[in-house]
């Protein structure tokens, strides 16, 4: 009876930490393969309305819209013609998560950047707390087939706490050439925060922190 007891007891936990072994043990890498390219197939979805903008200046403006698939958010771009070009998901930490601000600038005469300002949500959890972070999309050469995301910094914070006190801390972007090799750096400013962007190439960025920045420039 205790064994039968102590079984119950301890199964579903055991079962739970070990379930990617059993998996292995069971089923076979072709078997695994195929299992990971099955597309899943979401119960709730919507979508934003979809912006239009010129990334390369030729009079044809490309499009882009956000989408929410079972809680998650994700980023989809197309070309003038409505063919996909980049499909990514976003990071989310709530309800009320919606991309509000899209900034397109040139960093040097071949590459320009789409900062998007998205909104990840709040969470309710012993306080109010919501969040914006940016995304950089580059491209060169007005070729669109070289978009590359990457993941910036939080920029933007709201709280509520416990005792119903609520503060904002603000933020401030800018773009200046500071090693004077003719491609403008993303200065990020954020409460107590100073960050430095720069644009390598090929959708690569480096990320300066205080120090590293003060010794470059």
């Amino acid at each position: 009876m205790l064994c039968a007891f102590l079984l119950l007891f301890f199964t579903p936990r055991v079962l739970a930490q070990d379930e990617r072994l059993f998996r292995e043990l069971l089923l076979n890498s072709e078997q695994e393969k195929l299992l990971r390219d099955v597309k899943p197939i979401y119960r709730i979805q919507a979508r934003s309305n979809r912006h239009f903008l010129d990334l390369t200046e030729d009079i044809r403006n490309e499009s882009l819209f956000t989408s929410k698939r079972d809680g998650e958010d994700w980023l989809e771009i197309f070309d003038h013609k409505g063919e996909p070009l980049l499909k990514e998901s976003l990071d989310t930490h709530g309800p009320w998560s919606r991309l509000y601000k899209i900034q397109v600038r040139r960093l040097n005469k071949i590459s320009k950047v789409m900062i998007l300002y998205f909104y990840e949500g709040v969470s309710r959890y012993l306080e109010f707390q919501g969040t914006t972070r940016i995304y950089f999309i580059s491209y060169d050469n007005n070729n669109l087939s070289s978009l590359k995301i990457y993941k910036g910094p939080v920029i933007w914070d709201e709280k509520r706490s416990f005792k119903d006190h609520y503060h904002q801390r603000v933020y401030d972007i800018s773009f200046y050439d500071l090693d004077g090799d003719h491609t403008r750096e993303v200065t990020v400013s954020y409460g107590r925060m100073n960050r430095v962007y720069k644009y390598l190439g090929k959708g690569n960025w480096y990320n300066f922190d205080d120090q590293e920045a003060l010794k470059q420039f």
